[in-house]
C-alpha cells in the first residue's frame, strides 16, 4: 500500500500541532518537525508539520515530487499574512494539491479574504477538532485521480 505524504504548514501559533493531534493519536516531535501517521479509507498517510523560525526556507527545499498534498493552516484572527501567501505560492509553484484551513473559527468566523479562488477554504477549530477531519477528507478528494473532472464544494468562512 502506497503511503501518501502530506505537509501541514502555517505560521507559528496557527494551530498546526493541535490540529495534527486530532488526526494522529501518536506524534513524534523534534526540533524541526512534528510528525504523525493515520490510515483513512485504507490509505496510509504521513503528515508532518515543520516547526521553528526557519520553516519557510527549510520547507521550500523539502517540497518535492514526494509530497502528495498540503494543508495551509491560517489563523483566522490574523488573516492571510505575507508568509501565508508565500507558502501558497510555493505549493502552487510545485503543483501540489492543497486546501486552506481557516482555523480559530471559535475566535473569529469572518470570511477569509483569499485570492486563490480554486482552493477550498475550510473553517476549522483545532482546539475542538471541528472541521479538521472534513478538511483532510477534502484534501484526499483533491489528491485522487480524476479530480479535475469532478466538482468539489468550496466553503467560504
Amino acid at each position: 500500500m502506497e503511503i501518501k505524504k502530506i505537509l501541514m504548514w502555517g505560521n507559528s501559533g496557527s494551530g498546526k500541532k493541535t490540529a495534527l493531534k486530532h488526526l494522529c493519536h501518536s506524534l513524534v516531535e523534534n526540533d524541526s518537525v512534528i510528525y504523525g501517521k493515520i490510515t483513512i479509507y485504507n490509505e496510509k498517510l504521513e503528515i508532518f508539520c515543520p516547526t521553528g523560525a526557519e520553516q519557510l526556507k527549510s520547507c521550500e527545499n523539502l517540497l518535492s515530487p514526494n509530497i502528495d498534498g498540503a494543508i495551509i493552516l491560517i489563523d483566522n484572527t490574523q488573516g492571510i499574512t505575507t508568509t501565508c501567501e508565500e507558502m501558497m505560492k510555493i505549493v502552487e509553484g510545485k503543483k501540489i494539491p492543497f486546501v486552506i484551513f481557516a482555523n480559530k473559527q471559535d475566535l473569529n468566523n469572518a470570511p477569509l479574504n483569499c485570492h486563490h479562488s480554486k482552493v477550498p477554504i475550510l473553517p476549522t477549530e483545532a482546539n475542538s477538532g471541528k472541521g479538521i477531519m472534513h478538511g483532510l477528507n477534502t484534501l484526499l478528494e483533491i489528491m485522487s485521480p480524476g479530480y479535475e473532472k469532478r466538482k468539489i464544494e468550496v466553503i467560504n468562512c
